[in-house]
Parts: C-alpha cells; sequence; structure tokens
C-alpha cells in the first residue's frame, strides 16, 4: 500500500539557486502521526510548505498516497486530500466560528451541514460559540478552529506547522489530545513542531532536520532521552547506534 506522503529528495527555497530545503526525504505511512522535529533555521516549516504547494520545488518529489502533487497549486491541494494548518493568520478574525466552517465547506463545495455536523461534535466548545467571532477566541481555541476548519474538506493527510505556538502547556495538551482524536478519525498527521517533548508524546515516529535533510528518523519511544536530539539542536552530531542517520 503506498505511503500517506513519501518525500523524495525535495529541495525547495524562496529563491532561485537558493534551496533551504536541501534533499530531505521522508515517509509518512498511513494512520500515523509524524513529527518533524530540528534546530531554529534547519528548514522544517520550509519543508511542510514545499509539501503543500506554498514554496517552490526545485528538485525531488512529493507523493500523496501514490499520486505525485510536487506541482500541484496550493489552492488545490484540498482537492488532492491535503489541508495545510499554517502556524500564524490560521483564521478569519472577522468572521464567525460558523461563518469560518462555512466558508471551508463552499470552497470545496461540500453540503454545509454535512460537513459541519460531525465536526461540531469533535468541537463540542466551537459548536456552543459558534456565533463567536474568530477574533475574540483565545489561542488554543484559534488553533482548534484551525484545525476543524481543515477537517471541514475531509482530509487524507493533515499538516500543521508549529500547533503549539505561544500557547500554554495546559492548551498545548488539548490541542494534542484533539489531534489524537482527529487520527483516530482516520486522518493521517504531520506536524512540525519546536515542543520537543510534547512532539515525542504525541506522535509515532519523528524526523530530525538539520540544515535541510533528515538526519535522524525513529520512533518516538527511541528518541525520548537520546543525547543526539540536544546535541543536534545545539548544532552537534554525536552517533549512536540503532537508528536510521544521514
Amino acid at each position: 500500500m503506498a505511503a500517506a506522503l513519501e518525500v523524495e529528495n525535495l529541495e525547495a527555497g524562496y529563491e532561485p539557486g537558493l534551496p533551504i530545503v536541501r534533499g530531505a526525504s521522508l515517509r509518512v505511512e498511513v494512520g500515523e502521526i509524524v513529527a518533524i522535529l530540528g534546530p531554529n533555521g534547519a528548514g522544517k516549516s520550509t519543508l511542510v510548505k514545499a509539501v503543500a504547494g506554498l514554496v517552490a520545488v526545485s528538485g525531488g518529489r512529493s507523493l500523496l498516497f501514490g499520486q505525485d502533487i510536487s506541482r500541484v497549486p496550493a489552492h488545490r491541494m484540498v482537492f488532492e486530500g491535503l489541508a495545510f494548518v499554517p502556524q500564524t493568520e490560521n483564521v478569519f478574525v472577522n468572521l464567525s466560528i460558523a461563518e469560518n466552517l462555512e466558508l471551508a465547506a463552499a470552497i470545496v463545495r461540500a453540503n454545509r451541514h454535512e460537513r459541519l455536523a460531525p465536526v461540531y461534535a469533535m468541537f463540542p466548545d466551537l459548536a456552543r460559540q459558534r456565533k463567536l467571532l474568530a477574533g475574540q477566541l483565545s489561542g488554543g481555541q484559534r488553533q482548534m478552529l484551525a484545525v476543524a476548519r481543515a477537517l471541514i474538506t475531509r482530509p487524507r493527510l493533515l499538516i500543521l506547522d508549529e500547533p503549539s505556538a505561544g500557547l500554554s502547556p495546559k492548551l498545548v495538551a488539548q490541542v494534542f489530545d484533539k489531534l489524537r482524536e482527529v487520527r483516530a478519525s482516520g486522518v493521517t498527521v504531520l506536524l512540525v513542531e519546536q515542543n520537543v517533548k510534547a512532539a515525542l508524546a504525541l506522535a509515532d515516529r519523528a524526523a530530525v532536520l538539520v540544515e535541510g535533510r533528515e538526519r535522524i528518523v525513529a520512533p518516538c519511544a527511541e528518541l525520548l532521552g537520546d543525547e543526539r536530539i540536544a546535541a543536534l539542536y545545539l548544532g552537534r552530531h554525536t552517533g549512536k547506534q540503532g537508528m536510521k542517520e544521514h
């Protein structure tokens, strides 16, 4: 069976000839939660934005359930089964919760009630406050709305860029618990995350990026407490057997 996502030797960046992602490869199996970790400037966000069609790809390719999406425009990704939740500006603050969700349903030309009902069931707090403007929500509530809006499109793969950014530990726990529910509903999840401890507790596997390439790919249980994680975040490298290294 094809992987949910297979990234092969991807090169991508914001300026021609200056790639930030330099030959990164990654495989996400159907039903997994995979975290992308790494120090600042490693290319984590650029990698997922390139997969989502938001950053120009200069080499390699991305396969979504076996289909090459490397040249699919960002606005067409939802029709391929991929939803992307950016770190910031991920909701329309001048629209209500209901309007944010209804807009997502309209974009994919779906029956509004049919799409909203299961999402409201998964996010009861949003359902209760559906008339509230998104700009009045707390950071955690806003992140929940961003995830809920992505789910309206019924993605097969959900990609999130730094979903815990700016949130308290309590709110991070709530958002990550919701991502477990999302996975249980049948959606594969890929996230970029700086909160290493929380990410390793959530995900099945993690890929650590350094200078635009994956350095370590391993089950999270093996990475918890691994000395190389701290070393890589400090820009140093130490060897340890038993894991895939690049």
